[in-house]
């Protein structure tokens, strides 16, 4: 049996996913400062540690997103 290691990162898709949002708009919170992505070259990960704690950190606000 084959066991899975759950990845630091994710990409933008796997993130928006997570978050029952659109690509677009996982796109666009990649610019908000204080959000935990990792730019690599050319690609966009998200930290999935940090992910979760910035979540928690706005529980209840309202985020303008600008498409």
């Amino acid at each position: 049996m084959t066991e899975r290691v759950q990845r630091l990162t994710m990409s933008v898709s796997e993130m928006s996913d997570e978050l029952g949002i659109s690509s677009k708009t996982g796109y666009a919170l990649t610019h908000i400062p204080g959000f935990p992505v990792i730019r690599i070259g050319h690609r966009v990960r998200i930290s999935r540690e940090g992910l979760a704690e910035w979540v928690k950190a706005n529980e209840g606000n309202k985020l303008e997103v600008a498409l």
